[in-house]
């Protein structure tokens, strides 16, 4: 889909969440009421592996390569 062919602006969610030993956390962005799967990125202020999966329209999972303690941060772009 093209922004400029639609004329749609994107939805944007950031976030950030403490979490405390921990191998994954569930967010939820049903707020932005998307109708398309979004993109998401995901990152942590320290050196560990982490990737996004199950994304839903409203949900979706990040893991982490090892158990976790800090602040994980991802933004959600889509559509709606």
């Amino acid at each position: 889909m093209s922004i400029k062919n639609t004329g749609d602006l994107p939805r944007i969610y950031s976030c950030s969440d403490d979490v405390s030993n921990v191998d994954y956390v569930d967010v939820n962005f049903s707020s932005l009421g998307l109708i398309h799967l979004p993109t998401i990125s995901a990152m942590t202020n320290t050196d560990i592996n982490v990737h996004v999966s199950d994304i839903t329209k409203t949900t979706a999972r990040i893991h982490f390569s090892q158990k976790y303690v800090g602040k994980v941060y991802y933004t959600v772009i889509g559509f709606n």
